[in-house]
């Protein structure tokens, strides 16, 4: 449990601070014990010289600057804590970006998926290493390293930025630089708990690789957690339907309880299609019960496809109308 101690007088400003606090402690879902300090002499006894400041578990102390760094400070303050404790149960957003247009566009559809699920967002840069042949040794540049590191954290301080003018309803922004190789650190990534992982694509070539790229496609191999793939020009629409496309739906019941939470979180429907080949028979009462059994107030309906070509299949739903797969 946290041990969060808040020092001010009553101003409008430690109001403020004490509010904002507990509002994004209560939405990480962490346990904690919030202590309010307004006296003199016991704030002038734990040698706090600014007010309003919070001390965490008797060790940690942010001063929240007055003026026009009151803002920042405390947003600063706030996401310090959360940061420290892995933000809690909040969603989690990684958001992979190489500072190109797919990636910023991937990035303000994250954006807008945080605030709907009041989540954080992790822009995440990997730096795979340049080196160089030096008298036949290899030389690593970690001058070409510190630029990049440079820009994920100017990026970030920009992002922010924004999150100060309007910091009840803008999301945090934190950045996480790593040095790999792209797939395997996005995997990793992948594994941690209340995570999602939202991708640009640039992909070229045919098929699937054209649509989505051949990182994002060797991603979709091996996440551990739900990944978005947001094509060049792909906006954030206002959802009110989740379509959920199976081949197998026996062995798809943690996905369907997943996608489920999902709608009822955002109030949006849900429909389930289930591809069908050949003389394939399949008995839905299963999926209907477990449907209704964790959301009985879930509005869904169940579709049966047969097809021999899914792809073909998908492209047509896809062209029809515009919805959250």
């Amino acid at each position: 449990m946290l041990e969060i101690k808040i020092y001010g007088t009553g101003t409008p400003g430690y109001q403020l601070a004490k509010s904002k606090l507990a509002e994004m402690l209560n939405i990480s879902g962490l346990e904690y014990k919030l202590e309010e300090v307004t006296n003199i002499s016991e704030i002038m006894s734990d040698n706090i010289t600014s007010v309003p400041a919070v001390k965490v578990n008797n060790s940690q102390l942010y001063e929240i600057k007055p003026n026009g760094s009151y803002q920042k400070s405390l947003r600063d303050t706030i996401q310090n804590i959360l940061k420290s404790e892995n933000y809690g149960k909040m969603l989690k957003i990684i958001v992979p970006t190489d500072f190109s247009e797919p990636s910023l566009n991937a990035y303000n559809f994250a954006n807008h998926l945080a605030k709907e699920f009041q989540g954080v967002v992790r822009l995440s840069h990997v730096y795979y290493p340049t080196s160089a042949d030096v008298n036949q040794m290899i030389v690593v540049n970690d001058e070409v390293e510190n630029i990049h590191r440079a820009k994920l954290d100017n990026l970030v301080q920009s992002l922010n930025q924004d999150w100060i003018g309007n910091f009840v309803a803008e999301p945090m922004v934190e950045g996480v630089f790593k040095v790999g190789f792209p797939k395997m650190e996005l995997i990793e990534m992948s594994k941690d708990p209340d995570t999602v992982l939202v991708m640009g694509t640039t992909g070229t070539g045919d098929a699937f690789k054209k649509i989505f790229g051949s990182l994002s496609l060797d991603i979709i191999d091996e996440c551990y957690c739900p990944l978005y793939l947001i094509p060049p020009g792909c906006h954030y629409p206002a959802t009110n339907e989740i379509v959920y496309l199976s081949e197998d739906l026996k062995n798809d019941s943690l996905h369907l309880l997943y996608v489920g939470r999902i709608c009822m979180k955002i109030g949006a429907n849900f429909k389930l299609v289930h591809y069908r080949k050949g003389e394939e028979i399949y008995d839905v009462t299963d999926t209907i019960n477990l449907i209704e059994s964790y959301f009985p107030s879930l509005d869904y309906k169940i579709e049966i496809e047969d097809t021999n070509d899914i792809f073909g299949n998908i492209k047509n739903m896809v062209g029809k109308k515009k919805i959250i797969w």
